[in-house]
């Protein structure tokens, strides 16, 4: 019988594992700082996930192989600063795969002399 289990279990572990963890925005926290902590622990494919295509995408690419090596997104309305108003434009800059800067703008993406608060992605 324990033998019969151990199998079960064998078999049944790599569909365990290929289950992909369900993404919620409503569990996405809207106020600056919270939010930087949990967005540097996705992916890009986790960010679409959760908070669907962005209102402005831009890559960066190589010159000599044309690889993507950055991208800049750009999502509207999504994030509160400390005195509860939401931002304008939250940006996301991308160094392959996961989010190195966050820039919470006070407009709506194009330049402007308006202020913006930016935070580096601190990496452990």
């Amino acid at each position: 019988m324990k033998k019969l289990f151990l199998a079960i279990l064998l078999i049944s572990s790599p569909w365990a594992y290929a289950i992909e963890p369900i993404i919620d925005k409503s569990t996405l926290p809207v106020d600056e700082k919270a939010f930087i902590d949990v967005i540097s622990r996705f992916n890009k494919d986790e960010i679409l996930k959760a908070l669907g295509e962005p209102a402005f995408k831009e890559d960066i690419k190589m010159k000599s192989s044309e690889a993507i090596v950055g991208s800049v997104w750009q999502y509207h309305h999504i994030n509160t600063a400390e005195d509860g108003n939401y931002y304008p434009t939250t940006e996301l800059d991308f160094l392959d795969e996961f989010v190195e800067t966050v820039v919470f703008q006070n407009n709506n993406g194009e330049p402007s002399g308006s202020p913006s608060q930016t935070y580096k992605i601190q990496k452990p």
